[in-house]
């Protein structure tokens, strides 16, 4: 009997990228082995990709997956061939200080899927680490659930109340995202952007209002809108040090601002202490997300709560996966989706 074969899109090191085949992965006792459908490019992936993040080479990328089960170990019995899911792939310990104490998205010994990333037909995984899906899911919505559950940590930290106003630095697809979860936890919704086309898809998403900082000054834009008290709450999700400076002052009395975006290169900001002082602002940061994150996002995906699909710009195939690398750096149109199988997953 023929061994089945997957392709891989294998990153010897940065900036290499080739089609490779290998055995279909087998599972072990507690595995579940998916075949994927869709993954999404995460600006992560597009950082290691290009040099910039301190991760190991050679390894196959992509963690933002869907896809339908293909095989499960001995002792998995919940699941069937053929059940959409959609995965995590970070293994966490779960026994470690962080583990246990809630925040397993800083797990000290997490197992990352260095030669079965989502830029393949298979991945294999730990039954914990597999979400199941309603039959009427989209797959393509669904595989949006790893960044919104990174949305959803932030939202979660800003204390949102309705009647709340809430800023949104940067709409692209993050942005978009914590934009629809403001709303969903009955904030008003500033978006600003320097691209007008996602100031579009922002207004067509709810936002209340929208601002291009390029042409208006973002600062009297807040001030005029809230009638000079500022937003109760702000996410900078574009990482930039000065994004953050600027946007501080602009908040309310017991403000708070989530810095979602990593910074890159490194950078310091220049605060004035003051500021949080009198302003009794919370300033946090917020990184990954736990188990319950993502359960939390793969709600608001299935009940409709978040549109995820329609933020997808871009659908190509596996071999062109550096063309989406390029397209994703560039900052052009938003999600730049794999269709890894597709429909035939």
């Amino acid at each position: 009997m023929n061994e089945q074969m997957m392709r891989q899109m294998w990153s010897e090191e940065p900036g290499q990228l080739e089609v490779r085949t290998r055995p279909v992965f087998e599972p072990g006792p507690d595995d579940v082995v998916i075949k994927v459908a869709y993954t999404g490019i995460c600006p992560w992936d597009v950082r290691a990709f290009t040099g910039k993040s301190s991760v190991a080479f050679p390894r196959v990328l992509g963690h933002e997956s869907s896809g339908r089960v293909a095989a499960v170990g001995e002792n998995v019995h919940d699941l069937e061939v053929g059940q959409p899911v959609v995965a995590d792939f970070i293994v966490k310990c779960g026994v470690c200080r962080a583990c246990r104490r809630g925040r397993s998205n800083r797990c000290r010994n997490p197992k990352f899927q260095q030669f079965g990333g989502g830029y393949g037909d298979y991945v294999r995984l730990p039954r914990r680490n597999i979400y199941p899906l309603r039959s009427a899911t989209s797959l393509k919505a669904a595989a949006f659930m790893e960044p919104l559950a990174c949305v959803w940590r932030g939202q979660s930290m800003l204390n949102i109340e309705p009647g709340d106003v809430a800023l949104i630095a940067g709409v692209g697809p993050i942005g978009l995202m914590h934009m629809q979860v403001a709303r969903a936890f009955g904030a008003q919704v500033i978006a600003s952007d320097l691209i007008d086309s996602r100031l579009d898809k922002a207004r067509a998403l709810g936002a209340d209002w929208t601002v291009n900082p390029g042409e208006t000054d973002l600062a009297a834009f807040v001030k005029e809108v809230t009638d000079g008290w500022g937003v109760d709450a702000a996410v900078v999700a574009v990482g930039s040090a000065r994004l953050v400076e600027q946007t501080l002052p602009m908040l309310a009395p017991g403000g708070r601002l989530n810095i979602f975006a990593g910074i890159y290169p490194r950078d310091e900001l220049r605060i004035d202490p003051n500021l949080i002082h009198y302003g009794e602002y919370v300033l946090t940061g917020s990184a990954d997300s736990t188990p319950e994150d993502m359960q939390r996002a793969l709600d608001l995906i299935q009940s409709g709560q978040v549109d995820t699909e329609s933020l997808i710009s871009h659908l190509l195939p596996l071999e062109e996966l550096g063309k989406g690398f390029e397209i994703v750096q560039n900052a052009q149109g938003l999600k730049v989706m794999i269709e890894v199988n597709g429909a035939d997953a």
